[in-house]
């Protein structure tokens, strides 16, 4: 997987925000309060969903932690390239996890694909393993 882009509608203190990934190791050098830790959370949110779900406390419960500071929308896009094709992953988050809205687009195609789980680092392997099952015969 490689990343390509983001773009953050509101996520903590980043609102209105693209961010072009170039290849290789992209590093982010800005001053402290930038927001270099919350764009890492950002990525890692739109890969793997909240961490700390069940937490009381503002801090350690990440939904609540990054809830946007300008009243914007919550949430982003990311867009990535799998096996040689680009994905869009579009997520709005709200008070709680039921609330969340999850869709990945093909970018050729502009389909929703069912390739990847609302856990993009989990990719599915049953339906990889079916696509290449199905690309052998």
């Amino acid at each position: 997987m490689r990343l390509i882009s983001c773009y953050i509608d509101g996520f903590g203190k980043l609102n209105n925000m693209e961010v072009q990934f170039e290849d290789g190791i992209n590093t982010f050098v800005q001053d402290n309060g930038w927001g270099k830790s919350t764009l890492a959370a950002f990525i890692r949110v739109m890969l793997y969903g909240f961490d700390g779900e069940t937490k009381r406390n503002d801090i350690e419960n990440e939904r609540k932690r990054y809830r946007p500071w300008s009243g914007a929308a919550y949430g982003g896009e990311l867009v990535f390239e799998s096996r040689g094709r680009n994905y869009r992953v579009q997520r709005t988050f709200g008070a709680k996890k039921s609330d969340d809205k999850c869709v990945i687009y093909d970018e050729a195609t502009h389909a929703v694909t069912g390739m990847f789980t609302d856990k993009l680092g989990a990719v599915s392997y049953t339906h990889l393993r079916a696509h290449e099952t199905a690309a052998n015969l």
